[in-house]
């Protein structure tokens, strides 16, 4: 677990009993007022949550039978959800043994636990960085799209467009000789800002429709340059076009 050294008392300290994780994060965040409380039977510690002027967790302990009131040994007050949550996860999870978080506390005093929380609370935190990078850089990685040119079976010459979130193209149109294929690209890699346009036609009319609208457009454009003397000739009139 990050943040705990698995060769600490921490991780060797036999644990108690399997508690529900679902049965206590329902308890601890129910209406306002209301308590929860993570223990044991056997225990004479327990981990009490309230949701009163904000994330509180207590450590209190009762000795097992007796009738005496229990005694708080550690409170922390936590800025939001997630940071209470990790620490309650942790002892849910049976990650930390919520006996050896009394002993400590017992031996030590509050700032031992303060460390663990706050080793807890941290790595929980780089966790959720981590998954909102992650889903960030998914969302940027299907919003772009690239230009391949590249060679088929049976001697195809390809032309794709594909989004780097896909491991396969999006849209192709294959030509039996490469010069057709490099004709067409001549003219389509200057239209990058419209790579995402030309995916959604393609999804809604089929990869033919957008292969015929693609060529009509570099019709108008080659005829175009062509009558303002800068085609480069040849079959790839636009081989020394730069999109203007």
């Amino acid at each position: 677990m990050a943040g705990i050294d698995t060769a600490s008392p921490v991780a060797r300290y036999p644990a108690s009993r399997t508690i529900d994780i679902e049965h206590t994060r329902s308890y601890l965040f129910c209406a306002m007022m209301s308590r929860m409380i993570i223990d044991t039977p056997d225990s004479a510690f327990r981990l009490c949550g309230r949701t009163q002027g904000g994330r509180v967790l207590e450590l209190q302990v009762q000795p097992p039978g007796s009738n005496a009131a229990p005694v708080a040994i550690w409170s922390r007050r936590f800025t939001d959800d997630a940071g209470c949550d990790a620490l309650l996860t942790a002892v849910s999870e049976r990650e930390i043994d919520i006996v050896f978080l009394g002993r400590l506390t017992m031996m030590f005093g509050g700032r031992a636990l303060d460390e663990i929380a706050d080793a807890l609370v941290a790595a929980a935190a780089a966790r959720r960085e981590k998954e909102r990078e992650t889903e960030a850089r998914r969302a940027r990685d299907h919003l772009t799209v690239n230009l391949y040119a590249r060679e088929g079976k049976h001697g195809r010459h390809l032309l794709e467009l594909q989004r780097r979130s896909s491991s396969d193209a999006d849209w192709s149109v294959r030509y039996d000789r490469a010069v057709e294929r490099d004709r067409l690209c001549d003219w389509l890699r200057w239209q990058k800002d419209r790579f995402l346009q030309f995916l959604d036609h393609a999804a809604e009319h089929g990869d033919e429709s957008l292969a015929r609208m693609l060529i009509n457009e570099m019709f108008v454009t080659e005829r175009r340059v062509k009558k303002e003397g800068r085609g480069a000739g040849g079959m790839r009139p636009l081989r020394m076009w730069r999109g203007d």
